[in-house]
């Protein structure tokens, strides 16, 4: 049995909680709310941002996985809550010995906006504030002196994560060509990719530094939201998608992923977009 600290209990976080406490490990969620997370996982009310509430942190850990989503999309919220609070949680750990520390990370580190494919190894020029800050958090743990791997998420999707079948019903339409590529992984999965990382690192196996993890099939937004206008069939006269959505225009490459032996439950957007159309009664 392991004892593990998830900072940022929120969606991902908490449900990787609740699986690895079924595993039989003690496991800490620490969250800004007071909501319970599971009846197996520790509660730790605190606010990353704000040193004087994480005094109190639990010892002897083994396994630290940073999970946080900024309350606010801006540049401070994404400095305070990535870069500022990862800092600050390394710092409350830094007289523990633990085995590995995690980061969850984004994609939209990548700078790559024509199609090109990415993996671990692309460089990285971020542009927006988002990648900036993302970028800096994974380099602070990187150079932390505790062995420490991230893990770079594309678009996510799932329940609760159902913008792009929003986009579909009220009518979005992107032009074929030039083809604009995106990326995604269900929320299922990235617990999945989580969970089998953590069990690696706690069994002494070597990670690399970065994980970038994404379904099998990168595919066009055309394609995406086509397939998904047909599956619906009720949908309103198309209407072109905001510019926003057509910005992370690259394919990301999940071959380090599957070499570590993971497989994805949901391995293109197809298998987990028509279970997700299923259980909202669209189709």
């Amino acid at each position: 049995m392991a004892r593990i600290l998830i900072v940022g209990a929120g969606d991902i976080g908490g449900r990787l909680a609740v699986t690895l406490a079924d595993a039989g490990h003690q496991v800490w969620g620490l969250r800004r709310s007071d909501k319970a997370i599971g009846d197996k996982v520790g509660l730790i009310q605190a606010d990353v941002a704000d040193t004087e509430t994480l005094q109190n942190l639990p010892e002897a850990l083994d396994i630290m996985l940073y999970c946080v989503a900024s309350p606010v999309f801006s540049k401070e919220g994404y400095h305070d809550y990535y870069y500022r609070g990862l800092r600050h949680i390394l710092r409350a750990l830094k007289d523990q010995k633990l085995k590995h520390t995690f980061f969850v990370s984004s994609s939209s580190v990548y700078h790559q906006m024509d199609g090109e494919w990415v993996d671990e190894t692309s460089e990285t020029r971020p542009t927006s504030f988002a990648g900036k800050e993302l970028l800096a958090a994974e380099e602070a743990l990187l150079k932390d002196k505790t062995p420490g791997t991230v893990v770079r998420f594309t678009g996510i999707y799932g329940p609760g994560r159902t913008r792009m079948i929003e986009q579909a019903r009220h009518g979005g339409h992107c032009d074929p060509e030039p083809p604009v590529w995106t990326n995604r992984i269900h929320s299922d999965d990235c617990v999945g990719v989580l969970a089998l990382l953590v069990e690696k690192a706690l069994a002494g196996d070597p990670l690399e530094d970065i994980y970038l993890a994404t379904d099998d099939e990168p595919a066009t937004l055309f394609d995406v939201l086509e397939w998904m206008k047909d599956r619906i069939g009720d949908v309103e006269p198309d209407h072109d998608v905001p510019e926003a959505t057509r910005r992370a225009n690259r394919r990301c490459s999940n071959k380090r992923i599957h070499e570590l032996g993971y497989q994805f439950r949901y391995s293109n957007y197809r298998e987990g977009y028509d279970k997700l159309l299923e259980e909202l009664g669209l189709i």
